[in-house]
C-alpha cells in the first residue's frame, strides 16, 4: 500500500519548490503576495525569502519610482547566480543540448542531426555536446539535467522504447546513461509532456488547469495537463494522440495499428501532399507561410489554381485532426487545446475550423467551448520543455533540504 503522509521535512521542501516556482514563473514578486498566494504565515514566507537570499537564488530589486512619498517599492527576482539547467531534446532527425536558466532564457544550445549513419554513435554525441556545455560553466551551479525525448517512452525507467522510423533504435536507457557519464541528477520524460509541462509553467496554458498539448511534427505527439499537473500514471506510459485511429481500415501504422492519426496530418506527410498538388519542393513551414499570405491577401476569395489545392490539404487536416480531437475532449474535458512545434506555422483561419469542429461536436458543447491556439514557444516548446522533468523536481523542491 502507498504511503499518503506528509512529513514535517516534505512540507518544508515543498512550500520552498512553491515560492520559488511563483518568483521563476511571474505569478508573485513580493513577499506579501507570495504569502497571499500560498497562504502561508508571513513569517514562514520572510524565512524561505531570506534563505534564498542568502543562497544567491533571488535578488532584490527597486522597481521604477512611484509618485509620492515613501520608499521605492521592491520586487524579489531571480538571481543571475542561481542554478542553472541543461536539457536534451531527443527527436527523430535532431537532437539539441541546451543550457538555460530557471526563467527559460537560452544560455547556450548545440544541435546535431540524428540520422541513419549517426544513430549508432547516438550516445557519444550526446555526451560531446554535454562536455561542450559543461566547460563552458565555470562557477555556474546546476541543478540537473533534463531530457525530453521521442515516444513511446518509458519515463519511470527512463527509457526511449521503440519509436517508429527511429533508424532501429530501441530501448534505449538514455537517462542512467547519461547520468553515469555528468555524475548529476537526470529527469527525463517524453518531449510533449515536458512541452504541455512548460506551457504551463511560461506559455499558452499559464491561465488554464486543464489543456491537450498537441505536438505536430514528423508524427503527432501530445501532453496532457490534469488540476494544473502534467497526467502521469503509474505505468511509465505516456498518452499518444498520433496513435489514435481515425479509421479501422485505414492505412497500415508502422505501430502495427491502421488509421492512426498521423499517417495523415504529420508535418512531413501534409508537407509531401502539398508538394504534390504544387509541383514545388517547399518544406511544410514554407508553405505554411505561402498559405498564411494568400488568406491575408484575397481573403479566401481570389484564391488561384494551386492555392485552392493547397486549401484542400490543410482543410482536409483540420477534420481529421479535429475528429480525433473530440474523442479526447470528450474524455478529458479540457479548457483549451495548444498547438505546438511545427503546428505553430498552420496559418490562423484553420486553426479557427479546428476550433469550430471540436466545438461543434464535442458532448457538452452546450455548456462549454474549448479554445484553440498556438503554442507561446512558436514551434520549439520541445526544445525549450526538454528541461521540463527538472524542472518540475525543482518547483516541487526535491533539491530543497
Amino acid at each position: 500500500m502507498a504511503k499518503s503522509g506528509v512529513n514535517n521535512t516534505l512540507l518544508k521542501q515543498r512550500n520552498r519548490g512553491l515560492i520559488l516556482k511563483l518568483i521563476a514563473t511571474g505569478q508573485c514578486s513580493s513577499r506579501i503576495e507570495l504569502s497571499q498566494k500560498t497562504g502561508l504565515a508571513k513569517m514562514t514566507v520572510t524565512y524561505i525569502v531570506n534563505e534564498f537570499l542568502e543562497r544567491g537564488i533571488f535578488e532584490e530589486r527597486q522597481k521604477v519610482q512611484v509618485e509620492g512619498k515613501g520608499r521605492n517599492p521592491v520586487q524579489l527576482c531571480i538571481s543571475d547566480k542561481a542554478p542553472k539547467l541543461i536539457g536534451v531534446h531527443l527527436y527523430r532527425e535532431i537532437c539539441s543540448v541546451i543550457l538555460c536558466d530557471i526563467q527559460l532564457k537560452l544560455l547556450k544550445k548545440i544541435c546535431f542531426p540524428v540520422t541513419e549513419e549517426t544513430a549508432p554513435q547516438l550516445m557519444e554525441h550526446i555526451f560531446h555536446a554535454l562536455d561542450q556545455i559543461m566547460e563552458t560553466l565555470g562557477d555556474e551551479k546546476i541543478y540537473g539535467i533534463g531530457i525530453g525525448a521521442i515516444g513511446p517512452v518509458d519515463k519511470n525507467r527512463g527509457k526511449v522504447l521503440a519509436p517508429p522510423n527511429f533508424y532501429g533504435l530501441h530501448d534505449l536507457e538514455i537517462a542512467r546513461e547519461i547520468e553515469e557519464h555528468c555524475h548529476m541528477p537526470v529527469f527525463f520524460d517524453g518531449e510533449s509532456n515536458c512541452a504541455a509541462i512548460m506551457e504551463k509553467y511560461y506559455g499558452a496554458g499559464t491561465d488554464c488547469e486543464d489543456f491537450i498539448y498537441v505536438d505536430l511534427a514528423n508524427g503527432v505527439g501530445s501532453g496532457l495537463v490534469v488540476n494544473g499537473e502534467l497526467y502521469a500514471n503509474t505505468s511509465g506510459m505516456i498518452c499518444e494522440l498520433g496513435h489514435t485511429s481515425i479509421d479501422w481500415q485505414g492505412e497500415p501504422c508502422s505501430c502495427g495499428n491502421r488509421g492512426c492519426l498521423e499517417r495523415y496530418i504529420s508535418s512531413n506527410v501534409l508537407e509531401s501532399q502539398l508538394q504534390k498538388v504544387t509541383g514545388d519542393m517547399k518544406d511544410f513551414r514554407g508553405f505554411c507561410q505561402e498559405m498564411d499570405e494568400a488568406i491575408k491577401e484575397g481573403e479566401g476569395n481570389t484564391f488561384t489554381k494551386r492555392q485552392q489545392d493547397m486549401d484542400r490539404v490543410f482543410t482536409e487536416m483540420t477534420e481529421k485532426l479535429s475528429c480525433a480531437l473530440v474523442g479526447f475532449v470528450n474524455s478529458l474535458n479540457p479548457q483549451k487545446i495548444i498547438i505546438g512545434h511545427e503546428g505553430y506555422w498552420i496559418p490562423d483561419p484553420y486553426l479557427c475550423k479546428i476550433e469550430k469542429l471540436v466545438n461543434e461536436r464535442h458532448i457538452e458543447r452546450k455548456y462549454r467551448q474549448i479554445q484553440v491556439v498556438k503554442s507561446d514557444f512558436k514551434d520549439e516548446a520541445t526544445v525549450y520543455g526538454c528541461t521540463g522533468a527538472l524542472l518540475t523536481a525543482v518547483f516541487e523542491g526535491s533539491f530543497f533540504d
